[in-house]
């Protein structure tokens, strides 16, 4: 509680200080600097976390300052106008949560689109704020309404300003504590990875985007009482570049970063603007510099050396409690390719494939390179859409559903490349892999979720032989490949599912690590008595471990047979040869 509180008292005494050691004048000045810091905390929380920039932010600043000013030019009192303003916040929150998970839903790599996407909304907003005389005064802006509780934005109402300035600092930091900060990093670690444990990653970004945009509209609230005046460019590009620039300069990963980048970017301003004529210059070298060279901003370089004073200290590892169940539907049943078409432009992948599993049973796919092995895994999970054909596992037809469906439906997938959160430690990633399938909103919201732990993954992490119980802290990025083979394994089965899908699993791995994996395997179909379904190319495995072999060949099912069959089989001898470590 100490990593949150004691940042948060630091500020809270020195904003207090500002009026008493520097006068009034000056806290009205810092007081406009901590509105744009507060914007840009929300630019920051979004960018920051999921790596999604906007650059229209100012949009929801200047929607929420132009309906206060409307407010309060009514004169209804204080506790209409409070409502109104909640009221006003709520639709701002609704309204950038749909347009942005309309944008992202069904692509991962969306990022440039909706940074454009919201430029172009700010530049027409600008647009109609100044030409809708009747509505928002024009060019000259609106004015002639008293501030918020008719306090006195030389006075009374700076800590107002602060009071907001701490608690959306204390709420990040919160935040900043509990799972539902991990969900938000994987978004921007690797979005492929968290659709596959079962996250709607664009809901995720949709609920980020809503979030940074009600704080930048309670900034905007805040901005119309205290300046008394609302213009155009309140909700002009401009500002929204100005605002970035603040969250990249002070630092987009750290809770106070934005407003330390605003009070020394606006002292900096108030300063030189008027004496120095190339201080717009100036400012757009220092964001290049920033992003170059520290794009961890101020707040990076004050932490680090901060750090290197005070060594951060390892936190105390939570006694592990039991997972809840997990809330996939029954996926008894054998899988089933009808005809299954694939086609990209005009390269056919997949020609009418098709087969029926068993419904239990290790099920071993091989075929030369480019026969359509990790293509047919594509088309189960929903990572490629088919073009023709039918998918069925039991009774549900499951081909072309978003990929964050598959495990919902009870079907796990390792991917060919270990596929981790590579900016997180072992047990961040762990524990990811535990909400998947499991956590409910209300326990992404609560510390104790991170002691989830599975029977399956429980077993696996004590299996001495497990390169994984000793370097639960270590960062994923220092382990090497072996290790992570073994970590997605461990990532991939934690969520419980009952068919898995193995993309060369002991690739990269050594002989005894190849073993360890084949055994582990082995015992965790055993185990669930579900359906496990392995491409690999060692037949040393495949013979190892296999129930019966898919062969495939050229985007066709070329045999589907025992091992022993398989082999033997002389359209098989003529198209393949495997080989072993």
């Amino acid at each position: 509680m100490a990593f949150v509180l004691l940042p948060v008292s630091l500020l809270l005494a020195a904003l207090l200080l500002v009026p008493e050691v520097f006068g009034d004048f000056m806290a009205y000045q810092i007081g406009l600097y901590l509105i744009y810091g507060i914007a840009a905390q929300g630019i920051g929380f979004l960018w920051g976390k999921t790596g999604v920039l906007p650059l229209g932010q100012a949009l929801f600043f200047g929607l929420a300052a132009y309906a206060t000013a409307i407010t309060l030019r009514g004169d209804s009192g204080l506790i209409i106008d409070l409502t109104l303003a909640v009221a006003v916040l709520a639709a701002i929150a609704v309204f950038a949560f749909v347009l942005a998970a309309l944008i992202f839903r069904g692509r991962n790599e969306s990022g440039p689109y909706f940074s454009l996407i919201t430029l172009a909304l700010v530049m027409i907003a600008e647009q109609i704020a100044g030409t809708a005389t009747t509505l928002t005064g024009g060019f000259n802006g609106m004015s002639g309404y008293a501030s918020l509780g008719n306090l006195d934005p030389f006075g009374g109402f700076y800590y107002v300003i602060v009071a907001a300035t701490v608690a959306v600092s204390l709420l990040l930091l919160v935040l900043n504590r509990l799972p539902v900060n991990l969900i938000a990093r994987a978004v921007a670690d690797n979005e492929p990875r968290l659709q596959l444990l079962g996250f709607p990653t664009h809901v995720i970004k949709g609920a980020a985007f809503a979030f940074s945009a009600l704080i930048a509209a309670l900034a905007g609230g805040l901005f119309a009482s205290h300046q008394g005046i609302v213009t155009p460019t309140s909700m002009g590009f401009g500002l929204s570049a100005e605002m970035v620039i603040l969250t990249a300069v002070g630092g987009r990963f750290h809770v106070l970063g934005p407003l330390i980048g605003a009070v020394v970017v606006g002292w900096a301003s108030a300063e030189l603007r008027d004496s120095f004529p190339y201080w717009e210059l100036l400012m757009a070298v220092a964001f290049i510099l920033v992003v170059l060279k520290a794009p961890g901003g101020i707040a990076e370089l004050l932490e680090s050396g901060y750090r290197r004073v005070r060594p951060a200290r390892p936190g105390k590892r939570s006694e592990p409690v039991t997972a809840p169940a997990t809330k996939a539907v029954d996926a008894a049943g054998p899988l089933r390719f009808d005809d299954v078409r694939l086609k990209i432009g005009v390269v056919c992948i997949l020609n009418g494939v098709s087969f029926e599993t068993p419904p239990t049973g290790i099920v071993s796919i091989i075929g030369p390179n480019g026969a359509g092995k990790t293509s047919t895994l594509n088309t189960i999970t929903g990572n490629r859409r088919t073009t023709g054909g039918r998918i069925a596992l039991g009774s549900r037809r499951i081909d072309s559903r978003p990929p964050y469906r598959a495990l919902r439906s009870g079907i796990g997938r390792k991917m060919q490349v270990p596929s981790v959160f590579f900016s997180m430690s072992v047990s961040q990633n762990l524990s990811i892999a535990m909400m998947a399938n499991r956590a409910r909103l209300v326990d992404l919201f609560r510390p104790s979720t991170f002691a989830w732990r599975s029977r399956s993954l429980s077993a696996l992490l004590k299996n001495p032989s497990v390169p994984l119980q000793e370097e639960l802290v270590q960062p994923v990025e220092h382990l090497p490949q072996g290790h992570r083979q073994f970590l997605e394994y461990a990532m991939t089965i934690a969520a419980e599912p009952r068919v898995l899908l193995l993309d060369e699993p002991c690739a990269g791995l050594s002989l005894e690590e190849t073993a360890l994996m084949t055994r582990l395997v082995r015992a965790f179909q055993a185990e669930t008595g579900g359906l496990v379904i392995v491409i690999e190319h060692d037949m040393s495995i495949v013979e190892a471990i296999s129930d019966k072999v898919l062969v495939m060949h050229l985007g066709q099912v070329l045999a589907f047979d025992t091992f022993d069959k398989v082999r033997v089989n002389p359209e098989v001898q003529a198209v393949y040869a495997g080989g072993t470590k």
